[in-house]
């Protein structure tokens, strides 16, 4: 959409839009967004690939998913999704030697920490591939330092993490809180419990 959009509002060929029938995406992730995600992929025709190594083959044929390694995630995927989370052992784990192997007008979207991305990398690689794109709603440093050169290219697009929560959606977090801490309080199931288990391997 995004580099479809620029090219005909610069008054150039934009009729040869791929459309995502028989399109493949790859995620990286599959906890309590990737899975929410999977779902809601589900009623299109796409092939899913997933990176996630605490995703078993049997929770794989569950979701109706493929499991696969970070290389191929990153090379056979139309669109490349990041909800890994911001764990020691993911910090930079996105590399530039990833993005270079994607597939011609790829998109990558990162909605979940950008301290699983190596940035500098990140940025070299798409000054290379000017037909990538990039969706990023999160980056390394929040806010992003105004001399970033991600805001000054044109396959970049930044948002301020609108996938969170923001302005008046705040206030269902905390309806929803509430709620927990009452069913709680009553001897009632806590939809949210996190063990400490869950703990060592989410966002």
């Amino acid at each position: 959409y995004f580099r479809l959009s620029q090219a005909y509002t610069a008054g150039r060929d934009a009729a040869q839009g791929c459309g995502n029938f028989g399109a493949t995406v790859a995620l990286l992730g599959a906890g309590e967004i990737g899975s929410a995600l999977i779902e809601r992929l589900r009623p299109f025709a796409l092939r899913l690939l997933v990176f996630d190594p605490f995703l078993s083959l049997s929770r794989a044929r569950e979701l109706g998913v493929e499991k696969v390694s970070m290389e191929e995630a990153f090379a056979l995927g139309d669109v490349v999704s990041n909800h890994l989370a911001d764990l020691p052992a993911t910090k930079g784990m996105l590399q530039g030697r990833h993005f270079v192997t994607m597939k011609k007008n790829a998109t990558f979207i990162n909605t979940g920490r950008g301290a699983t991305v190596a940035e500098d990398q990140m940025v070299e690689a798409l000054l290379a591939r000017p037909d990538l794109t990039a969706l990023l709603d999160v980056t390394m440093t929040e806010p992003l330092p105004s001399a970033s050169p991600l805001r000054r290219m044109p396959n970049v697009h930044l948002s301020p993490h609108i996938a969170g929560s923001i302005g008046a959606e705040r206030e269902r977090l905390a309806e929803w809180m509430i709620g927990e801490y009452d069913s709680w309080q009553k001897g009632g199931a806590v939809r949210g419990r996190v063990s400490t288990e869950l703990l060592e391997r989410m966002a």
